[in-house]
């Protein structure tokens, strides 16, 4: 399977989206690009999931001394802060 850009997963989903605002489509239809959504969706997921696990970001350690760590999604700036 080729490798999926998350920018392409991304925009098949909004035009899937905007094909079933529309509201022409058949039962048939709807069903597969529902299904069509779902797909790009997990793809979009485990993209993201994939890149969160990449990321590092600089903290400044008690002495002051900059270091890397790993990016935690429940890191906040408030947490840095102390």
């Amino acid at each position: 399977m080729a490798k999926v850009k998350f920018e392409d997963a991304l925009k098949g989903l909004e035009d899937i989206v905007e094909r079933l605002e529309k509201g022409d489509l058949s039962l048939d239809e709807t069903l597969s690009e529902y299904e069509s959504g779902i797909k790009l969706y997990k793809q979009c997921v485990a993209l993201l999931e994939n890149a969160e696990k990449k990321i590092q970001i600089l903290v400044k350690d008690e002495n002051g001394i900059l270091r890397t760590k790993d990016f935690d999604a429940g890191f906040t700036q408030s947490d840095n802060s102390k």
